[in-house]
């Protein structure tokens, strides 16, 4: 259980509604109700009853509600305390708010170009998951966002296509595929995979992929973490489709096997979001920089 998933829920109860929620938290429908269910699951009873075409807290539910009533005065009274003693400190600082894949893969290439450019510059990253990165945007608390095939428009924030990551089929070492070197698509039907949870907009992109070729994969793990994920595969448990630029060198040949797709080309879109509407610091612009000369790839791999 995280804040993130408590908000939603006291959301919910104070609209109501799933839509306003979805909206209000950045998320889709599905979303909500996904989480719902596994704070049901975790705590093992029933949160909601539905009635007349209302959603009612059971007594189960009202006891969460208080909790998470206090929860959120809390969090959002030090989240503020925090922010006003750091302002002074960061000053010109650039904020940066990206999913755990694209900060640690993809984007330190653009900061380390930035920091070349810009010496004594100071650029801070937050690894969060891809609904918070919205709200991050939005009230401030971050400069810029990166995130991987963002599946819906917010309003007043920009996204703009900076990088291609391309994806590959990754098997543990002892698997019977692990002395080939690429894959066809058809090659992909009927394996376990091994797959990002279904809420985030990267198992969209796949599932889309996979879909359009025909392919029908065995589901056999959804996890929310890109290192699980290669851990699960690395220890034979099924195959995934991952970002070539998170495999590192050691774990290639060794503990895991990468395979290209021979005859399509998956290639992951890295987005760089920010406010239309927000007046950005001159460290902030000399950032947007980077991405006003013809874009490329990211630096790196993928």
């Amino acid at each position: 259980m995280n804040i993130e998933t408590l908000k939603v829920f006291r959301d919910l109860t104070d609209t109501g509604s799933f839509s306003k929620t979805a909206d209000m938290n950045y998320i889709s429908q599905s979303a909500v109700s996904q989480q719902i269910k596994k704070l049901e699951f975790i705590l093992k009873c029933k949160l909601f009853n539905r009635q007349g075409g209302k959603i009612l807290l059971t007594p189960c539910g009202e006891k969460l509600y208080e909790a998470a009533k206090k929860v959120g005065v809390v969090v959002d009274g030090a989240l503020k305390a925090i922010r006003q003693l750091g302002d002074a400190r960061q000053g010109d600082e650039v904020k940066i708010s990206t999913i755990y894949s694209a900060g640690v893969y993809i984007i330190q290439g653009y900061i380390k170009q930035f920091i070349e450019r810009n010496p004594g510059a100071r650029v801070s990253v937050e690894y969060r998951q891809f609904s918070q990165i919205y709200s991050d945007i939005t009230s401030g608390r971050a400069d810029f966002g990166f995130m991987a095939c963002p599946y819906r428009k917010a309003p007043g924030l920009a996204m703009l296509p900076v990088a291609k990551d391309e994806m590959v089929l990754i098997v543990g070492a002892a698997s019977p595929m692990a002395a080939r070197k690429s894959v066809s698509v058809k090659d992909l039907n009927g394996l376990d995979f091994i797959h990002f949870d279904r809420i985030f907009p990267s198992r969209h992109y796949i599932d889309a992929f996979l879909r359009r070729h025909g392919v029908k994969a065995r589901v056999k793990m959804e996890l929310d973490n890109l290192e699980t994920i290669k851990s699960a595969v690395a220890s034979g448990d099924g195959v995934s489709l991952v970002p070539l630029s998170s495999v590192r060198k050691d774990e290639n040949g060794s503990t895991l096997r990468v395979l290209k797709i021979s005859d399509a080309e998956l290639l992951r879109p890295i987005y760089l979001i920010y406010s239309r509407g927000r007046k950005l610091s001159s460290s902030a612009r000399n950032f947007m920089g980077i991405f006003d000369a013809p874009r490329k790839a990211a630096p790196g791999r993928g």
